[in-house]
């Protein structure tokens, strides 16, 4: 939904209410009426105020999840809109009936949450969130406090009909009951015949048990992913007597008594800050009193594990998930846009996803809803472990939460994250608490705990030691202690452990640096493998990706099997992971995965240790060289003589363990090779593509709406923007046939693909070799039109000087979903669009608004006011008179959207 969308909903809202305050003014002198009708008539301009704030400040050009956010809350109080006009217009009209019967028969029929008082005040609690909202920008002390008063009001004023007094009816077998009451009677209407009257009654219905998901149990299944809240059970538990210090801190203090307040635990790697934010955590939620308990959501970012873990979006799934938890109704927005893209597009994860965007501005709007209602404490572990960019980006947007203007009738939120030194965070109110200054007691109770037996045996003080050369940092610590345990059992004198301790390098890296020093290339190959994998890998997994790296010339999994020197027992692999990673990595059996035993281990390879074994200049050089194994790896896997495309989905899972990786990660390391070396890279035919389509089709229709018969290479390779590749394809034409116009389902080429994606060079190259530039999709847009959606300059002069055709039209109503929808194959090879789509592409009606979909490249360029690419079109003898097959020109659609400098410039050039 565009900026103009939300504005003419909020236009029709505006209007809704005018129409009410004039009904209402008719009906100010009416003796039968309740008190309601009056207060909700005085409070509804506080509805007008702040949508009219928002309609001044929303941009024309806000992007995509802004307005989406802003229409979901939008479109609920347009509903509530429409009903409260129907009851207001029920009361007024002039017939003989009392109007006290004529309300009671229309709440009757607009269901028992329809009193004028609670459709006010959910106006009211919509208009609050939007003037919460900082998409909309919208928010003032005064309207929020204004809005907050208004709703408490309502939400105290009598009820404007009673609640039913009588007996509980019960209905067996068919006909309809009809059962009266004061104002009118509640009609049931059942299947089969026969009719039961009853006097004044409350009907109860059973309804039959279903199976089918909830639309909020579908909604919370579209945001929870697999490991989401596995990360807190993996950190230790605080040892005995530990952490308690952090509780009498006087920044903890100052941070705990605040209403709005951020704190950072900041430390070294493996100081203990996960530990101690999870102690944090869960000491809150032990003390908290039942008067005032506080809404706790937490996320610990893990760098080890999947993306979702690790990146922003994860995050914010997570908060989601644990409101629709904890307290459903913040999410009513996120799950009215859920419905709504269900209905239209079809299932989410297949047809469509969430962005990252939208969902930071639902959690921001869920945030503001719960805090009308009980105070919020967000835990934030290790926010260095999704990246230093959205680190900081993070760090200032929770500052930026504790920082917007609210009211009174807010409740306290308060903010406590992890992170390292580094990155650098600038935050000026945020308080600070270094925690390597603080725990060296707690690490020498740790140690001394550990070391206690071993004392009493030994009469050793090594633990002294150890506690006294830590500084600050607990893994450090743990990594000696367990040093000195199993050379103990190995039966090596006290004086030996003694001695090896005290030469053990006192830092993290000195550590891991002295112990690589003993692995063999097959610990680095390993190594390398579980650093760049997308995902941790399993047991089964993991072997597969180690035996495919040890001959390439090998054409079947039988072969490879054969000749695999990695076991293929979980035991023989467990052993094989301990041996090969000399105690740096560890396998985890719930969720079944290997990875490394901290985070500091995979940054001290990725950084240092990688580098320098492969003599590579840099981490990145190292990191790109593995990336081009792996996805060789993938590609290798699935073209084994054993895959065919009539592989059952249960076959794949248990006799193919790697599959499952293979297809959803070889685009995950490709796109990570870089230009030159993708012009030596094996890129794989045609067929296997289709392949690849055909066994992973919920993977590869996330990229393509397609039948896998009609997808080629050059389709991936144009989309990902993969010049070195195509370089090596086209090089290739002698021995390969390449269909360089080749359209997939929706009839796309790798050209639109190109201009879709704003990848110049690409299309330069394909236009160069034969690609057509006026090629139209199913819905006749060419290039050129994908350019001109984008505003790309440099692409549409491109396409011009290739005499791209310039007066033809072509549908613009059509928005594919964030995820293209997959194809559905009719028996004539057509496609099947979902009935949604079907009705949006063929002009269904939004909020009263023209129907307008065909264009002109000129008539849309003028429509979006793009007056570069208005000035391209005209120099390249586009017709500014030509009407678009609904009958406008490039004039009257700037016109109307008031493009003032795009009309002047048609208008000069219509007087040339």
């Amino acid at each position: 939904m565009s900026g103009f969308e939300v504005v003419g909903l909020i236009s029709a809202i505006i209007g809704i209410v005018e129409t009410i305050g004039k009904v209402s003014k008719a009906l100010k002198d009416a003796k039968d009426l309740p008190q309601a009708f009056r207060e909700v008539a005085d409070r509804l301009p506080l509805v007008q105020d702040t949508l009219q704030t928002v309609e001044n400040h929303i941009s024309n050009d806000a992007d995509e999840a802004t307005c989406q956010a802003i229409a979901a809350v939008l479109e609920k109080c347009h509903k509530k809109a429409l009903q409260l006009e129907e009851l207001f217009n029920a009361v007024s009209s002039s017939d003989n009936t009392s109007r006290m019967k004529r309300y009671a028969l229309a709440v009757k029929n607009l269901g028992k949450e329809s009193r004028v008082e609670l459709l006010a005040k959910g106006m009211m609690e919509d208009a609050h969130l939007l003037a919460l909202n900082h998409a909309a920008q919208a928010a003032t002390e005064a309207q929020v406090a204004q809005l907050s008063e208004a709703i408490q009001e309502l939400s105290n004023i009598e009820p404007s009909l009673p609640e039913e007094d009588g007996i509980s009816q019960t209905h067996y077998g068919s006909g309809d009951n009809i059962a009266g009451n004061k104002y009118g009677g509640n009609h049931y209407e059942n299947s089969g015949s026969g009719t039961a009257y009853f006097g004044a009654v409350t009907q109860h219905v059973y309804p039959e048990a279903k199976t089918e998901l909830s639309l909020s149990q579908l909604c919370l299944r579209s945001l929870a992913f697999e490991g989401m809240d596995s990360r807190p059970t993996e950190i230790k538990t605080a040892a005995a007597g530990t952490c308690e210090w952090l509780l009498q801190h006087k920044k903890y203090k100052t941070w705990k008594s605040c209403d709005r307040s951020l704190l950072w635990i900041k430390g070294k790697p493996g100081s203990g800050k996960s530990t101690l934010l999870r102690y944090a955590r869960d000491n809150v939620k032990v003390s908290q009193k039942s008067t005032a308990k506080p809404l706790i959501l937490s996320f610990f970012f893990n760098g080890r594990g999947t993306e979702l873990q690790k990146t922003p979006e994860g995050l914010f799934r997570s908060l989601l998930c644990q409101f629709q938890r904890n307290l459903p109704e913040a999410l009513e927005a996120l799950e009215a846009t859920f419905k709504q893209r269900d209905a239209a597009f079809g299932k989410h994860g297949e047809q469509w996803q969430w962005d990252a965007s939208e969902l930071r501005q639902y959690f921001e709007l869920s945030l503001w809803r719960a805090l009308e209602t009980q105070p919020v404490l967000l835990f934030v572990d290790a926010l260095d472990e999704c990246g230093e960019e959205n680190a900081q980006n993070l760090a200032e947007e929770f500052s930026s939460l504790l920082h917007r203007p609210s009211s009174d009738h807010m409740k306290r939120l308060r903010i406590c994250f992890t992170c390292r030194h580094y990155p650098i965070l600038n935050l000026k109110h945020a308080l600070e608490i270094c925690i390597e200054k603080e725990n060296e007691r707690d690490i020498s109770m740790f140690v001394e705990g550990k070391l206690s037996s071993f004392r009493e045996r030994t009469g050793s003080t090594i633990a002294k030691f150890i506690s006294k050369h830590a500084e600050g940092v607990f893994l450090w610590a743990w990594l000696i202690v367990n040093k000195v345990l199993s050379l103990e059992r190995e039966r090596i004198e006290i004086q030996k452990i003694e001695a090896d301790v005290r030469m053990v390098p006192q830092t993290l890296d000195g550590f891991y640096s002295e112990v690589t020093e003993k692995m063999n290339a097959d610990s680095f190959e390993l190594i390398e493998c579980i650093c760049f994998v997308s995902r941790p890998l399993s047991l089964s997994e993991l072997r597969w990706a180690m035996i495919l790296q040890q001959d390439p010339t090998l054409q079947s999994l039988k072969e490879h099997q054969s000749k695999g020197k990695y076991p293929s027992s979980e035991a023989g692999m467990q052993w094989e992971i301990q041996t090969l990673g000399r105690g740096l990595i560890e396998y985890k059996s719930d969720p079944g995965v290997v990875q490394f035993i901290h985070q500091s281990v995979k940054d001290f390879f990725v950084q240092k240790a990688l580098p320098s074994y492969r003599n590579s200049p840099g981490p990145e050089q190292a990191a790109i060289l593995v990336h081009y194994r792996l996805a060789q790896i993938c590609l290798r896997y699935f073209e084994m003589k054993e895959f065919n495309r009539s592989l059952r989905e249960a076959q794949i899972r248990s006799e193919f363990p790697f599959l499952n990786y293979a297809l959803k990660s070889w685009i995950f390391h490709a796109n990570r090779i870089p230009q030159d070396l993708q012009e030596s890279f094996p890129w794989p035919l045609d067929s296997t593509v289709r392949l690849w389509f055909d066994l992973g089709q919920h993977e590869a229709t996330h990229l393509f709406p397609t039948s896998p018969d009609e997808i080629t290479l050059l389709h991936i390779i144009s989309m990902k923007g993969w010049i070195g590749a195509l370089r090596s394809i086209l090089a290739r034409t002698d021995q390969v046939d390449i269909q360089i116009n080749a359209k997939d389902g929706t009839g796309r080429t790798p050209l639109q693909l190109a201009a879709q994606h704003g990848h110049t060079a690409i299309l330069e190259l394909l236009l160069k070799n034969g690609a057509r530039p006026d090629i139209g999709n199913q819905y006749d847009q060419t290039p050129l039109a994908w350019a001109i959606e984008k505003g790309d300059v440099v692409v549409i002069e491109l396409l011009l000087q290739k005499s791209a055709k310039t007066n033809y039209n072509y549908l613009v109503g059509y928005r594919p979903p964030p995820l293209p929808l997959p194809w559905m194959g009719r028996g004539d090879g057509g496609m099947v669009m979902p009935p949604g789509l079907v009705a949006l592409v063929l002009g269904a009606q939004v909020y009263g608004q023209r129907r307008e979909f065909w264009r002109t490249p000129l008539s849309r360029a003028a429509e979006l006011g793009d007056k570069k690419v208005v000035g391209l079109l005209l120099r390249y003898n586009a017709q500014p008179n030509d009407k678009d097959k609904d009958g406008e020109t490039p004039l009257s659609r700037a016109m109307e959207k008031d493009r003032k400098e795009v009309i002047q410039m048609l208008r000069e050039s219509m007087n040339q």
